[in-house]
């Protein structure tokens, strides 16, 4: 059996990774996991309330996208997986995953100016774009850490990379994204 390719989206919250990896998947036509997609089915079957509780079905949402990647890669299929992964906790994830359903590795990773990510989030909560369950209402001091934090870290999992400045949404060359994929796709024979 061919090994899969594990297409992951990764960027800071309001970096435009949802957007981007749902035309992935429809140009691809993969299968595509999504951590917020899994916390809000929670949400609304079990509720929400607060940050904490927001954490705490954020940490079962990553354990079921996992679970789920694992299921798929295993029977031989690629698939788009799309969170905030962050090094210091998704690297080891990444490699218990590539120990039980082997996997070549493909990163697109989403940036953006911190004061446009900032911008967002509040846009966001005040059109109420969100999942309320998410408690996206930010207090200062968190909307600071949005506008100062830098660019998420690619995960050190070898295998190609893509980095998409999504400051500007109109800039962004979704085709190319889309050919860049395709190119990396058949790179691996798939």
């Amino acid at each position: 059996m061919q090994i899969p390719t594990l297409i992951i989206v990764t960027g800071h919250p309001a970096t435009g990774k949802t957007t981007l990896s749902q035309a992935l998947a429809a140009g691809l036509r993969l299968p595509l996991l999504s951590k917020d997609a899994f916390k809000e089915l929670m949400f609304d079957g079990l509720g929400w309330s607060d940050r904490e509780w927001s954490r705490q079905v954020g940490a079962t949402a990553i354990a079921m996208l996992y679970h789920a990647a694992a299921t798929i890669l295993a029977s031989g299929q690629s698939v788009i997986m799309e969170s905030n992964f962050r090094v210091d906790l998704d690297t080891l994830r990444m490699q218990r995953l590539q120990a039980i359903a082997p996997f070549r590795p493909v990163q697109i990773r989403c940036v953006a100016n911190g004061h446009v990510l900032a911008e967002r989030i509040i846009r966001r909560v005040a059109l109420g774009q969100r999942h309320p369950g998410h408690c996206d209402d930010m207090s200062p001091a968190d909307l600071e850490v949005v506008r100062t934090r830098g660019d998420i870290t690619p995960l050190p999992i070898g295998g190609p990379l893509l980095t998409v400045d999504t400051t500007i949404p109109e800039s962004i060359d979704m085709d190319a994204i889309l050919q860049w994929t395709i190119a990396q796709l058949r790179a691996q024979g798939l």
